[in-house]
Order: C-alpha cells, then structure tokens, then sequence
C-alpha cells in the first residue's frame, strides 16, 4: 500500500457535535415527508476532497458547493461562515455546544435552512451549524506543521439521511439513496450477497463489531476519515492506568496487513495505523477499507451491509452489483 500519505494524512477525525435529529427528505416541490415516499430512489454522484474524502455537490438559493459525506459526524450539516453569510432565507436557531477529539470546547451558531438541493432531491428545514475553522484543524492528523487544511469544509453528517437506507461505492463514485432495502433489490442489487451487521447501542455513532485477526473489536464507520485506525492501549505506571490522549500517527509504519470479518465472513484484508482513541472506540473504519467494499447503511432497521467490490468491472451476472447504476 503506497499511497499518498501525505495527504492522506488531512483525514478528518471524529465529531462530537450535540443532537439535531430533525431530518425531512423530500423530492423536489413534494410535500414535506419524515421519510421517502415508497419506491424512492435517488443517485448521487461523489467526488473528492483533496483528502480522499467523499464529497456530494449541493446548492442552496443557487449556490453551489461541495460538501464531505462524512458518515462520522454525528450531525446533518455544517457550513462555512462564507457561505451562510451569502444566505438570505436563513433563520436563527441559536447555538450549539460540542467537544473535539482533543477535549477543546467550541460553541457555534445553528440556523434553518428551508431548502437544499442534492441534485434532484431537496432537504427542507434543514438545522445548519457553523463551521469552525479551528475545529476542523483540531479534528485533523497531521504530519506536519505545514500541512495544510482540507479544501472542503462543508459537510454532511449521518444524521442527513436518517429514516433512509444510503449505498455507497467509492470505487464507481456512487451514492444512492431509497426508502428501504427492499427498493434496492428491485433496483438489481442482491442484497443477499452482503453480510449485516447491527447498529451498537450508542445513539451518536454508526458502531459495529467485527473480527480484527479473530479478535472482536468495536468499530466506528467514518466516510470522513482516510485511514483505518486502530487503538493503542494505555500505558500502566506504577499501577496507574494513563489517560488516553490523542496522539500522532507513525504514518510511515502501518501495522502488517490483518484479517477483517463481519458475521463470520471475511470482507479481505485490512490496513490499520495505531493511535489513541477515545470515547471506548477500538477501531475506524475509514475510506482505506471502504474503497474495497460495497457499502449499505440501513438506517431503518439500524443495520451495517457490507459487500466486496467485484474484482473486475465486467458484466459477469455473479458480480456483486450492477457495472452501472440502474436506472
């Protein structure tokens, strides 16, 4: 594996951000919904960060702007004070207060948004928290000083799509969302390929177990993070267990490559880097991993699918999916 580590290195970490669980999907000019209407299912083209990191195109009163797909941020969307300041039809709805990673208090200001665009789906009275520049560098590894922050501060977190089920394929740049899995399997996908997996309890983000070289480990699915992480147990002095503190990443020596199961099926190798994590997360799952997977999140049922990316783009009928998006 030699891959730009460099910038793989501006990964964007978890967020801790208190709960707006409000989220209305609609199709356009419909009327407003707490979920799809039947049979929905809408396709969404991804694009990069200079990070790797999934991004949706969106547009808000005929601006547009690219946004991460950040599966770890536990919020619907953050903007940038450029942006919001170019909005007229937005409404006040005071602040919010969140931690980083590191510990570091911020508070920023939320407002209502009463319409996005996705392409052509629209999300209304949409809760907008502001993004902080200096969060966003607090949530970054970086190898350097210089390193610079990632282009695209805009995100959308899983809270976006709640009451929806979203399919994403980092290898054909995809992403999908429809109104439950039976949709996608009209759609062609066989699901019956996948290997599930169930939500943990927390309520704040998307965990699961799987097997780390036969050994089960908590995991945390983060589209916003480039690299797969995995924790370092604390040191022990003196009888005293240390506090886990947030430490650089040795980006020049991942750990040998590992076995990466889910409900007894191997999913293939997996390269982790070792760090401290907090919050009792064992491991992220990032885009590293994710590339190699076709990925479902049922956030319905609160359940975790997972597939292989087929080898080759042929139109073999035993690939796991389509060679295109169906239509």
């Amino acid at each position: 594996m030699k891959k730009n580590l460099i910038i793989a290195a501006g990964i964007c970490f978890i967020v801790l951000v208190t709960n707006w669980a409000l989220k209305l999907w609609m199709p356009s000019h419909e009327k407003i919904r707490t979920s799809l209407p039947p049979h929905s299912f809408y396709s969404f083209t991804l694009t990069e960060s200079d990070g790797r990191i999934p991004c949706l195109q969106a547009e808000i009163e005929g601006i547009s702007f690219l946004a991460k797909l950040d599966m770890g941020y536990d919020g619907v969307l953050s903007l940038p004070k450029h942006l919001l300041d170019q909005l007229t039809h937005k409404s006040d709805a005071g602040t919010v207060l969140f931690a980083s990673i590191r510990g570091k208090k911020y508070e920023t200001s939320v407002f209502t948004i009463p319409k996005l665009y996705i392409e052509d789906v629209a999300l209304v009275n949409l809760p907008v928290e502001e993004t902080q520049l200096e969060f966003e560098r607090d949530t970054e590894l970086n190898p350097n000083a210089n390193f610079e922050s990632s282009d695209v501060t805009a995100r959308f977190g899983w809270q976006a799509f709640l009451g929806t089920v979203i399919l994403i394929d980092l290898q054909k740049s995809l992403a999908i969302c429809c109104d439950n899995l039976e949709t996608l399997k009209e759609k062609g996908y066989p699901l019956e390929q996948f290997v599930s997996a169930n939500f943990l309890p927390r309520k704040e983000l998307i965990e699961f177990e799987a097997d780390v070289n036969n050994r089960t480990v908590k995991c945390l699915l983060d589209t916003g993070c480039t690299l797969n992480l995995i924790h370092t147990h604390s040191n022990v002095s003196d009888g005293i267990e240390e506090e886990p503190e947030f430490a650089n990443i040795n980006f020049a020596n991942p750990l040998p490559s590992t076995t990466f199961s889910v409900g007894g099926r191997q999913l293939g190798p997996c390269i982790f880097y070792e760090t401290q994590l907090p919050f009792g997360v064992e491991a992220i799952i990032g885009v590293d991993f994710l590339e190699t997977q076709i990925v479902c999140i049922d956030f319905i049922n609160r359940k975790l699918l997972l597939c292989p990316v087929p080898k080759d783009n042929s139109s073999d009928p035993h690939a796991t999916l389509p060679t295109s998006p169906p239509l």
